[in-house]
């Protein structure tokens, strides 16, 4: 992750304080979906790690990692920046629009876990990984693609399996030969990714990002 990338509690600090109460809330307990603030026991999930804190944020700051409901300020950004990136379109053909995602109150905390561990287990991305500065350039849309491929890689190579990859990027030389509508990736500032920049990248990532086997899959131990 670029060392000028916000963290998560940064971002908190600017997007989930409650101008009445001054609290850090995520959006279903701001909009008092749950008002009794029920916490995670050892029989029972509800997505928040600690209970709520009511009272004045001055006095009583939130448990370290958490906002003032409770909720995981990992999981609660990471469904922010869904909310805002998410787009998808109806199976009816005749409607030719995206549809931004609405409604997230709605969203319990315990369906955002699920769904949030569900993204990181495939993709092998992280939260820190999404909300970046240069969200939406080139190195971001490419370090977030080099970070599932390093992610399937290593699970293949934990399952054994009969493949060699060799990875191979461009030599400044080769990046003159690029043709210049490739160039053009960002056509705002007509930036692009050159083979040293991926290099530098997937150098980053192979020493940072340790990736687990799904939990559906067994490896073997016999080696």
């Amino acid at each position: 992750m670029p060392e000028a990338s916000f963290t998560s509690v940064d971002l908190s600090k600017t997007i989930f304080e409650s101008k009445g109460s001054k609290l850090f809330l995520c959006e279903y307990h701001r909009k008092g979906k749950d008002t009794t603030y029920k916490n995670d026991t050892i029989v029972e999930f509800f997505g928040t790690g600690f209970k709520g804190i009511d009272s004045d944020s001055d006095k009583t700051p939130p448990r370290v990692g958490h906002l003032h409901c409770g909720c995981a300020i990992d999981e609660v950004i990471l469904e922010f920046f869904l909310w805002k990136t998410s787009r998808a379109r109806s199976s009816n053909l005749a409607i030719d629009k995206d549809f931004a995602m609405a409604g997230l109150e709605k969203l319990k905390p315990s369906t955002r876990s699920f769904w949030n561990k569900s993204i990181r287990d495939y993709t092998g991305l992280r939260t820190e990984d999404f909300i970046s500065p240069d969200y939406g350039s080139p190195i971001y849309a490419s370090r977030l693609a080099m970070i599932q491929l390093h992610t399937q890689i290593e699970r293949l190579k934990a399952l054994r399996a009969p493949l060699m990859v060799q990875l191979a990027f461009p030599t400044p030389e080769a990046d003159k030969d690029i043709p210049e509508d490739l160039r053009m990736y960002g056509q705002e500032t007509g930036v692009y990714v050159t083979g040293e920049d991926m290099a530098a990248e997937w150098a980053k990532i192979h020493g940072s990002h340790p990736v687990a086997p799904l939990p559906f899959i067994s490896c073997a131990t016999d080696y």
